[in-house]
């Protein structure tokens, strides 16, 4: 991006300065010269394209022959959050779908990827997903990562280009290079649908989120996510039930009901108590929380190779949560144990409706519907 186009933007409020250790880069917060919201201009004017948005469907019958008109990739979906990492300079760093310069992705990534990689072509772009229970921004955890976190690289990317880099292409070099990735279950055409119904419900029964389906030209691609995907993301957000948008819980809700009505398992009373449990089980912990301690929030666990980026990291949810955000004063802590060497971030997210409407009925008010 020239310039002139930058510091246009910059003016017209359209992008940010944004300054990591010595990089200092700019965030687009709206479209720029044909880049997306999410992009970044790097220090010499080379830009980091944004992630573009995958649509849902909601039905595989009726989804698959609408979207795709030939062969296409079933990938399974991780339940994470989105990163795109590149090299700058001698140093690597991970940004969020906003364009932030995450330090918590970006410490943890050499954790995961070798730096040749970048070494054998500086214009490579990975995007990936970082999931695990020690993750500071998702509740709960994923059925692939049981512990710490995991990161897996899911497409590639080069600078200044919109657009991924062919199936074979970034298949050669995660080989090469030893990169963690998604499970891939193999190619399917839109009307082999009782094949990719039976995979589908292997990885319902075993929590998996879904599974995102990209058409063998690089085109179209679409997700799909399984039904107790559904009931988890209810399960560990239902102590928000008054913070969130009422349309999180109506669209999984939705979600859920076309999911059970295609696959023959409505009226399945397992389900149905697990939906149950899953509104109660939240708004349980969410009331023992206001006895307890006043308010309702989510506590997370999170660790960093290096003190500096466990700084940067504090100062930043302080700086995007605000008020909503408490660190632990101690932090950040180093680790004993397995984990020595790393440093512990302690962090607690609480919700402001919650709390003050439970604390409100616990307290005997009276309120009105």
């Amino acid at each position: 991006m020239d310039a002139a186009t930058l510091d246009q933007a910059l003016e017209q409020g359209r992008a940010r300065e944004q300054q990591f250790a010595r990089l200092t880069s700019h965030r687009l917060l709206e479209s720029v010269d044909g880049f997306p919201r999410g992009s970044v201009v790097l220090p010499d004017g080379r830009v980091l394209p944004g992630y573009p948005s995958i649509a849902r469907i909601q039905s595989l019958a009726a989804g698959l022959p609408r979207q795709f008109d030939g062969p296409f990739r079933a990938e399974e979906k991780i339940d994470g959050f989105n990163v795109r990492i590149l090299r700058e300079g001698d140093a690597i760093y991970a940004f969020s779908r906003g364009g932030f310069v995450c330090p918590f992705a970006t410490d943890r990534v050499p954790d995961f990827v070798d730096p040749q990689v970048f070494e054998e072509d500086p214009e490579l772009i990975l995007c990936a997903e970082i999931a695990g229970p020690d993750t500071p921004y998702m509740e709960g955890t994923s059925a692939q990562v049981e512990d710490d976190i995991g990161l897996f690289v899911f497409d590639m990317m080069r600078r200044d280009h919109a657009g991924f880099l062919p199936h074979a292409d970034k298949q050669r070099r995660i080989e090469r290079h030893g990169l963690p990735q998604p499970a891939q279950h193999g190619v399917f055409h839109p009307d082999e649908l009782e094949a990719l119904r039976h995979r589908i419900l292997e990885l319902d029964a075993r929590g998996v989120e879904g599974l995102v389906l990209k058409a063998e030209d690089n085109g179209t691609r679409a997700k799909y996510v399984t039904g107790r995907s559904c009931i988890n993301d209810i399960r560990v957000c239902s102590g928000q039930l008054l913070d969130l948008p009422a349309e999180y819980f109506t669209h999984r809700l939705m979600r859920l009901a076309v999911f059970l009505t295609e696959h023959g398992h409505t009226g399945d009373p397992e389900i149905e108590r697990a939906l149950g449990r899953a509104f109660l089980e939240g708004m349980d912990d969410a009331v023992a929380s206001s006895e307890q301690t006043g308010h309702v929030g989510q506590h997370y666990r999170c660790r960093f190779r290096e003190r500096a980026n466990a700084l940067r990291f504090i100062e930043h949810m302080r700086t995007t949560g605000g008020r909503h955000v408490r660190v632990d004063p101690a932090s950040p802590q180093p680790e004993t144990g397995e984990r020595e060497g790393y440093w512990r971030v302690d962090l607690e997210r609480r919700f402001d409706r919650m709390t003050g409407t439970l604390a409100s009925a616990l307290r005997g008010d009276s309120q009105f519907d």
